[in-house]
């Protein structure tokens, strides 16, 4: 079974796990600064624990995408592009690291509180159940902190 971000054991994992980056943390893959990084990973989940759209169905390719990334795939792989709205290059400095990195932990918590369905499109796959949101979002985190070496 795959760690999602509404077990509070796989988010407490990833917590320790950001506890080790520091301002000094270089990316093994891709152009973001670990600034950058976490201000990517803040506004990703933020928006799926805040945005509130209505029920869109999700097309065919949303559907087997979704399917792919759910069952098949074991990690997202490096330098898989994200959409231009999640692009945060030049966008913060490091002076922001710490700042960054508490809203990082603080936001996590909120997963496994979570006890609404999640309203949110995710931008590839469309709407999802909250299940599928722990996954996907464990498999985010997972993926930004292995390109950080963490």
């Amino acid at each position: 079974m795959k760690k999602s971000l509404l077990d509070k054991a796989a988010v407490t994992e990833i917590i320790g796990r950001v506890k080790n980056l520091n301002t000094e943390s270089k990316g093994r893959w891709g152009k973001m600064t670990v600034t950058e990084m976490l201000l990517h990973c803040n506004l990703c989940n933020r928006r799926i624990l805040e945005e509130d759209v209505r029920y869109i169905r999700p097309s065919a390719r949303q559907r087997v995408i979704k399917f792919i990334v759910l069952y098949i795939l074991a990690k997202i792989p490096k330098n898989n592009r994200g959409t231009p709205d999640n692009d945060t290059s030049g966008l913060i400095d490091v002076e922001y690291f710490n700042e960054q990195r508490e809203f990082f932990m603080e936001t996590l918590l909120r997963f496994p509180e979570r006890k609404t369905p999640f309203r949110s499109l995710h931008p590839v796959m469309g709407y999802m159940r909250n299940e599928d949101w722990g996954i996907v979002s464990w498999m985010h985190m997972d993926h930004h902190l292995r390109q950080f070496g963490v």
